[in-house]
This record gives C-alpha cells, structure tokens and sequence, in this order.
C-alpha cells in the first residue's frame, strides 16, 4: 500500500499531524484512552524521530562518488595500452603465437570497456594476462615490456578493488534502505490512525478537519519548505 506523503516529505507533514493531535489530544482521548493516550503519543514522535535525516534510499558513502571516478579512469588507461598489444599482436607471424591473437579476447575487452563493465573487464584481464604470460618472449621481440605487463596488472587489481568497494557500498545502502523503509512505514500507520479518526472526529468543522487531510498537509509542507525539515537533514 502505498504511504501518505514521500519519504522526502514525511519528517515536515508528521510533525503537522502530531502537533494537531497534540492539542487535539483530549478529544482524540474521550474517543478512546486506550488509542490514543500519552503512550500512543510518545511512539509517534519516536517513530517520527526515527525518519528525521534518513537518506530516502540514497546512497550513504562519501567516498563512492571518488571511487568510480577512479574506477573509470582506470578503465580508460586500459585503452592505449590495449592498442599497442594489438599493433604488436598483428605484426606477429601467427604460428609465432601459442592460441591465435583473436584468444587474447581484445575485441570483447573493448566492448566491455564500452560498456562500463568493471566485472566483465576483470574476467577479460585475466583472459589477457594469461595469454601474455604465455607468449611473453615472442611479444618482446615487437618491443612489448616488462613495464607494460606491469601495468596491466596493476590496472586489473585496482579495477578489483574499486569494482568491491562499489559492491559494498550498494550492499550497505540496500541494507539501510530495508531499514529506512521499515521506519517510515510504522510512522505512516501511526499517521493514519490519528488522521482518520481526525478526519470523522471533525466531520462537521471543516477547519479542523483539514488539519487531517493529506491534500491540505501537502499544501502546508510546500509552504514550509526545505527549512521546516522535509527531507534529509
């Protein structure tokens, strides 16, 4: 079922509920004590409490934005060093080489690097090394280094590593997302409580009635603004 307000707005529009319901309190109370007593009250403003500041869904880690920035600059240090392997690959006589160069996965390796893909890449890299290793000698004989193959795999461990991090990362946020979630459901039902009872219990004042309805809410919330609370803080 869907919730009342957005997870941005429901900070600001409880905190309109909950203050009606405060100074509402007596009437809510002779409707029933039992639902509506200091209790009730104070699990609402906890429950209200618990949401201020959640994400929303949005991931947490500072550092995520840095580590793909990272991740891609490797990626794309890969290219030049990709092309100077194939010039040297195609200068080579093929029965020089121990699996022919189309075996080196190249062309696979660009179109993955096309794509962004930091998982496929790492398989293709370790396709690639290993046939490198392999044909080392002849390699060098077109003027393939010890450097470059270095560097291939330096490149490779970091994209691993970034590729982990990202993993992590977006485990972690699914994780607090359920959580996050969990919250501003308990509150919505909370809210609902109050605003329904709100809504038949001022059938005929129509001015507090309002107080109770999600439309003028909203009207409220967008009047608060940013400064009122809605959303992260």
């Amino acid at each position: 079922m869907a919730m009342r307000f957005t997870k941005e707005n429901m900070f600001t529009a409880s905190g309109f509920v909950l203050d009606s319901f405060a100074a509402d309190q007596a009437d809510f109370r002779a409707v029933s004590d039992d639902d509506f007593n200091a209790a009730f009250a104070t699990l609402a403003q906890a429950a209200r409490q618990q949401v201020k500041g959640a994400t929303g869904g949005a991931l947490r880690s500072g550092g995520t934005g840095q580590v793909t920035t990272r991740l891609y600059a490797n990626l794309d240090a890969l290219r030049p060093l990709l092309d100077r392997l194939d010039i040297r690959l195609g200068l080579l006589p093929t029965a020089a080489l121990t699996v022919p160069a189309k075996k080196f996965g190249l062309k696979t390796l660009r179109e993955r690097l096309g794509a962004r893909d930091a998982e496929a890449t790492s398989r293709g890299l370790t396709v690639l090394l290993q046939a490198i290793a392999d044909n080392l000698t002849v390699l060098k004989t077109k003027g393939y280094t010890a450097a470059e193959q270095a560097q291939l795999a330096a490149l490779h461990t970091a994209i691993d590593a970034d590729n982990a991090a990202q993993n992590t990362d977006l485990d972690a946020n699914i994780g607090a997302t359920v959580v996050e979630d969990a919250g501003y459901r308990a509150l919505d039902k909370l809210l609902g409580k109050v605003m329904r009872t709100g809504r038949l219990l001022y059938k005929t004042n129509k001015q507090k009635r309002r107080q109770y309805e999600v439309a003028a809410i909203l009207k409220r919330v967008q009047a608060a603004g940013p400064a009122a609370g809605g959303g992260p803080v």
